[in-house]
């Protein structure tokens, strides 16, 4: 049996009218102990989706969706249709999805990025108290959720597409589309590890209880890696590096400033920066007191110096550089140049594979430097499929992924719009599925081949048995271990981009793309959406504190 509801179908979730869990949400004494129960999730065999949808938006392309843990929040980041750039929106979803009593109200609506580049990933801190998004520009940004208001900015050297925090909510990974996964500090967004754990897009980022990150990569690996707790005292980094007239050239800051770019060049007597990467970089140049002479082809250039300043470069710090603003003695093409001073106390090695410059403090980090306490990244645990994996989520125990495959890449070409346009249906295939995967081991445990092309997203449940799968063939499906039919299904307009279990296992949040409407109300199919999960006979389980690491 299925119903129609606001331009999608729902399907299987009012088949069983008999039961007594078919009204929305749950039994007053389950919903009691899950309320008294701190972290606590629902676990049993999913029954279908119940009760009517939640629409939270039918105008946008819709990027990404995530749960705040702790609190009846959702997120997710859109291109807005006819306002500015992409943004970030949170609704509070009250009672809605548990009573059918208040209606979701929006917490905030955020610009993310003025331009065209896609926030593909949103993920909520462990108190719910921020919410971070990640950026095809590059950007890690951080916003309060109980103002809306942007807390920290960080320009990373690459396009990003994935992002998870640490359960301890004081770091946050981010991954990149060629393969990079780093670790930055909440909320200052200081840089504290990285590894380049595949080759090509970072597909999916997901931390275990224990602080276990899982990536999951178009190359077709799932790797688990450890993040342990670690004193650190940053002796070195991995910048990129390119060629500007005749010059190489890496990407710095100076104090707290942005990322701008330094032309290495030891024959140059000073560190140096134009007047307008000084002013970014905060340094007030009219007050400057002290100069320098810099020699140079055209005769010497009095220029202003501001003492003990701070280079850095990602997690390498090099204080107590006097840096000179002479708009003359930098390359053109550059906002900076590293000259003698910077050369005396760092090798430079470039790594031409990887387009990489390999910074190394001379002589290592001084004595008596104070170390800090960081996060490492080390990757431990290897699972290769034959198919690319374009998402991975890990239940509450850390013991099983949800990961969604698909035979092709997920890259949205021309030819994928023209077959869409046409109607021509992609085809069914034994890696165009989503699956339940040991954490442990990497073994396939249940498979479901149903979508037609390429599958988007897998999210687990929290107690590790269903599984909410999303494709390019417009349809959710929600699954339960021991059955090969599934339990529910959801029919959108368009691709669904991102599905995802609340944390206490009782809703469902889905993201996907609607066709742009720009008459009237605008309004087009559901783009962002939430539905109640029926559970056959539900209890309660709490969730276990993070293993210190």
């Amino acid at each position: 049996m299925s119903l129609r509801v606001g331009g999608f179908v729902l399907a299987g979730a009012l088949a069983l009218t008999g039961c007594a869990h078919t009204a929305a949400g749950l039994a007053p004494d389950t919903a009691a102990r899950l309320e008294s129960t701190p972290g606590g999730f629902l676990s049993g065999a999913v029954e279908g989706f119940d009760g009517e949808p939640t629409v939270l938006n039918r105008k946008d392309v819709i990027w990404t969706v995530d749960f705040a843990p702790r609190s009846p929040l959702v997120a997710y980041t859109r291109f807005a249709n006819g306002t500015i750039g992409q943004r970030l929106t949170v609704w509070d979803l009250g009672t809605a999805s548990a009573t059918g009593a208040a209606g979701p109200t929006q917490r905030f609506d955020a610009l993310v990025n003025a331009s065209e580049f896609d926030p593909e990933g949103v993920a909520f801190a462990p108190d719910g108290a921020l919410v971070a998004t990640v950026s095809r520009s590059g950007a890690v940004q951080l916003f309060d959720v109980a103002t809306g208001t942007q807390r920290a900015l960080l320009a990373t050297e690459e396009p990003l597409v994935s992002v998870a925090f640490h359960p301890d909510g004081k770091w946050l990974a981010v991954g990149s589309t060629q393969g990079l996964v780093s670790l930055v500090s909440v909320p200052a967004l200081e840089f504290a590890a990285e590894a380049r754990l595949h080759t090509g897009p970072v597909s999916a980022l997901a931390f275990a209880a224990d602080g276990t990150l899982y990536s999951g990569g178009w190359d077709g690996h799932v790797r688990a890696s450890d993040t342990p707790e670690q004193a650190a005292r940053p002796d070195a980094a991995r910048t990129h590096f390119e060629r500007r007239g005749g010059f190489a050239a890496v990407q710095g800051r100076v104090d707290g400033g942005p990322p701008m770019v330094l032309a290495l060049d030891s024959r140059t007597p000073v560190v140096a920066l134009t007047t307008a990467a000084a002013t970014a970089s905060g340094i007030d140049v009219a007050f400057l007191k002290d100069t320098v002479t810099v020699p140079g082809a055209m005769g010497n250039t009095v220029a202003r110096l501001a003492r003990g300043r701070t280079l850095r470069f990602k997690a390498l710090t090099l204080p107590g550089v006097d840096v000179a603003v002479c708009d003359a003695c930098v390359p053109q093409g550059s906002q900076g140049v590293l000259g003698a001073p910077f050369s005396e106390r760092v090798d430079t090695v470039f790594d031409e594979t990887t387009a990489e410059a390999v910074l190394t403090l001379k002589g290592g980090v001084p004595e008596g430097t104070p170390s800090v306490t960081s996060r490492g990244l080390t990757p431990r645990l290897d699972f290769t499929f034959p198919a690319h994996v374009n998402d991975v989520t890990v239940d509450a125990r850390g013991q099983r992924l949800g990961v969604a495959f698909s035979q092709e890449k997920a890259e949205r070409t021309l030819a994928v719009y023209q077959r869409e346009r046409k109607g021509v249906e992609e085809p069914q295939g034994p890696w165009n599925a989503g699956a339940l995967v040991d954490a442990a081991s990497g073994k396939v445990l249940r498979k479901w081949e149903l979508h037609h092309g390429v599958v988007s997203s897998a999210a687990i449940s929290p107690d590790g048995r269903s599984l909410a799968s999303g494709g390019w063939d417009r349809r959710v499906y929600l699954f339960t271990e021991a059955e090969q039919a599934p339990k529910g299904e959801l029919e959108f307009g368009w691709t669904v981009r991102r599905v995802r279990f609340s944390p206490d296992g009782r809703r469902v949040g889905v993201a996907a793309w609607t066709r742009v409407n720009t008459v009237g109300s605008q309004e087009s199919d559901p783009a962002a959406v939430v539905v109640g999960v029926r559970y056959a006979s539900p209890t309660v389980e709490p969730r276990g504190a993070p293993a210190a690491q």
